[in-house]
């Protein structure tokens, strides 16, 4: 990671990371920021509204386990779209992506990624939906 955040080619981003599995959360946390990427954590939906809600956070993208008690991660993406329209939604699932895509969840702004993924696969897929 370089300084103040960003990535070796001076890029940075903010990501609100939404997974109800600690050691989960944690690992993927570190594999982002291990790129310069700038994360928030929260264990579930409420705890991500409150901090998508702060006021001074910036959100570039929320990566968020679709199935999560008390709020899926379709739902928060759903309320959180409708006050940060321009925020990039990555889905992640431990079920098959085709049957994601059958649910007809995924559009405009939204994708997918199956868990489980590597160091690689995860930091290449929000590179390419932050930077495109």
């Amino acid at each position: 990671m370089q300084p103040g955040g960003r990535d070796r080619d001076g890029r940075s981003g903010t990501i609100l990371l939404v997974e109800d599995s600690d050691v989960v959360r944690d690992v993927i946390a570190n594999l982002l920021e291990g790129g310069g990427l700038t994360v928030l954590q929260a264990s579930g939906g409420e705890e991500a509204l409150a901090l998508s809600r702060r006021g001074d956070a910036t959100i570039d993208l929320l990566l968020t386990d679709i199935v999560m008690p008390e709020m899926s991660g379709v739902e928060l993406a759903d309320r959180l779209e409708r006050e940060r329209p321009d925020m990039r939604i990555l889905f992640m699932t431990g079920y098959a992506e085709e049957a994601v895509v059958n649910k007809g969840i995924l559009g405009k702004h939204r994708e997918c990624i199956g868990k489980p993924f590597t160091r690689e696969q995860i930091t290449k897929r929000v590179r390419k939906i932050l930077f495109p």
